[in-house]
């Protein structure tokens, strides 16, 4: 036991065979930056708009060229100043039956009850009758109306 004691007691002293203790790991300076700095300079320059104006883009379709242009920091609720009925990328998309373009439109913010120069909103293009529509192009008047409804649209022309 006492050869066990002395043993222990010798390694302790000296340390399990080193001849000097272990040093502890340099610690690197920490840089500690003011929040507002950070914020800035992590901020990116948004991408430039498409080609296509977004007015155009939402007429055609594109939602590739309106999710860019939402990127891009595009004013969603502005008139088509080119259109006499100053419309908006909302009103071009459910006039031209793009239920996909609108509901990207919607989950942006833009503005649902905005009226054109005629005083029509987005529900009142689509509630429009047209005795010439094909039943086809009734069902997806009716299924963005459905988007418009659910999302607050009213109609202008009801009020």
């Amino acid at each position: 036991m006492k050869k066990l004691f002395s043993l222990i007691v010798a390694f302790a002293v000296v340390g399990c065979g080193r001849e000097t203790p272990p040093q502890p790991p340099a610690a690197e300076p920490v840089v500690i930056k003011p929040v507002a700095k950070v914020a800035q300079s992590e901020k990116p320059e948004p991408p430039a708009p498409p080609s296509i104006s977004i007015w155009d883009a939402a007429r055609g379709g594109d939602v590739k060229a309106v999710r860019e242009h939402i990127v891009s920091g595009t004013q969603l609720n502005g008139p088509d100043e080119t259109n006499p009925l100053k419309q908006t990328p909302l009103h071009c998309a459910v006039e031209s039956g793009h239920k996909a373009v609108a509901e990207l439109l919607l989950a942006n913010g833009v503005d649902i009850n905005v009226k054109r120069a005629d005083g029509l909103t987005a529900l009142d293009i689509v509630l429009k009758a047209d005795p010439e529509a094909s039943d086809e192009v009734r069902a997806v008047r009716k299924a963005i109306a459905g988007v418009l409804v659910r999302n607050g649209a009213t109609a202008a022309k009801h009020k």
